[in-house]
C-alpha cells in the first residue's frame, strides 16, 4: 500500500503549548472524518514542549484538499501567534511487508 506521510513539527513560543494543543481540537476532529485521511494525530515530545502531527493520506490529491480547507486554514491562523517555529516533512511511502 502507497500513501503520503507528513511529519509537521511545531515548536511552540514559551508557554504556549497547552494552547497550541487546545486549539487542534477542532482541526483534528475535523481531519479525521476527511476523505483519504488514514491517519492524522498530534505527539507531543517527552523531552521538550514539540508538538509533531503524524498524518496520513491516500493521495497527495486528498493532502491537497486538506490543506486549502478552512479548518485547516483556521488552524494556521489562530496558532501562528503561538508557534516559534515549524519544520514539515512530506514522504510518498510504501508499507513494507514483512
Amino acid at each position: 500500500m502507497s500513501f503520503i506521510v507528513v511529519l509537521a513539527k511545531i515548536t511552540p513560543k514559551k508557554g504556549c503549548r497547552d494552547t497550541i494543543v487546545e486549539i487542534s481540537q477542532e482541526l483534528i476532529e475535523t481531519t479525521l472524518s476527511e476523505e483519504g485521511n488514514i491517519e492524522y494525530q498530534l505527539l507531543q515530545s517527552t523531552d521538550d514542549d514539540t508538538l509533531t502531527f503524524v498524518e496520513k493520506w491516500e493521495s497527495p490529491e486528498a493532502l491537497q484538499k486538506h490543506m486549502a480547507s478552512p479548518h485547516f486554514q483556521n488552524f494556521g491562523g489562530e496558532s501562528a501567534d503561538f508557534v516559534e517555529n515549524m519544520e514539515i516533512q512530506v514522504l510518498n511511502a510504501d508499507e513494507v511487508k514483512l
